[in-house]
């Protein structure tokens, strides 16, 4: 097959490419420069982010994987908040409006990024593909976001949302940012520490992609996260372990609202996200474990 991936210059996408060829399958990247450099790639092609051409030309494709947009991650600005969603929801649009010029040429899977984020703060509940949309900034993103890739589908191309938790793997994603706060010994429990953290190895988050390309029982929302989600406070202990550390003080809440604005609120939420779909469709695990997946990351 040839897979085309936005995002392609990220920790996933670099990630996705590498395991996509391992499997046979001829990769190509979408970035913003032409000579990107993207050594595991096939072929590069630009991708056009803002204006009023379409954002890229997916002809030749049998799959393309959205996984380009601004990072959550920092204080939120209202500057932040709206390439936040212009970077997921307009870029998106944009994507889809090419998919459909080139319907005939162009790729029969369109997967697109989303998150966990779309649930919401829901406490202890259990969260499966099928369970409601939340409630907040990042939900409302989420909504939209899949509301525009869900347009792929009226012209007959099956469509994925990857609603994906904390990605844990060497050289990228939370991971090294952890490993530092931790080894400072700043490590330490958020709020009361009960907020579940949907995670997954970085592994089986490109596995879970590729097995949503090729199987055709994959459509709609896929939670890529772990069969076994863990507390805040269950993570913070996992870590500290894992490093021969001792944590610092709890972080109140107020107080990290107080430093990281709106962010903070994020930090707080609770997402006890189950892969259901995954599981459903025979998906086995690499890492089910979170002791076991951030030992691989050391």
């Amino acid at each position: 097959m040839v897979i085309g991936i936005t995002g392609a210059s990220g920790f996933i996408g670099k990630a996705l490419a590498l395991a996509a060829k391992e499997r046979g399958h001829k990769v190509v990247a979408f970035t913003r420069k032409k000579n990107g450099g993207l050594p595991n790639f096939d072929e590069t092609r630009v991708i056009v982010p803002t204006g009023d051409k379409p954002a890229l030309d997916p002809s030749g494709l049998d799959a393309l994987v959205h996984l380009a947009g601004e990072s959550v991650y920092g204080y939120w600005t209202t500057a932040k908040k709206q390439r936040i969603r212009d970077s997921r929801v307009d870029l998106t649009r944009r994507v889809v409006d090419a998919l459909q010029a080139c319907k005939e040429d162009g790729p029969k899977v369109f997967l697109c990024a989303s998150g966990t984020g779309a649930y919401g703060d829901r406490g202890d509940e259990i969260l499966t593909e099928s369970s409601k949309r939340g409630w907040g900034f990042l939900a409302d993103v989420c909504a939209e976001w899949e509301r525009e890739a869900a347009r792929a589908a009226t012209f007959g191309t099956r469509v994925v949302y990857l609603r994906t938790g904390m990605v844990l793997g060497q050289g990228g994603g939370a991971w090294p940012v952890l490993r530092r706060v931790f080894s400072l010994r700043l490590g330490s429990r958020l709020g009361d520490g009960r907020q579940w953290v949907p995670w997954i190895h970085l592994d089986d988050e490109v596995g879970l992609i590729l097995e949503a390309i090729e199987n055709l029982g994959y459509s709609g929302p896929v939670n890529l996260a772990a069969p076994n989600p863990v507390t805040n406070a269950e993570m913070t202990r996992t870590i500290a372990n894992l490093l021969n550390t001792s944590t610092f003080i709890p972080v109140p809440g107020f107080a990290l609202k107080l430093v990281m604005g709106e962010f903070g609120s994020v930090a707080l939420e609770s997402a006890r996200a189950k892969p259901e779909v995954a599981l459903k469709n025979g998906y086995e695990f690499k890492y089910t474990d979170l002791e076991h997946a951030l030992a691989m990351c050391v």
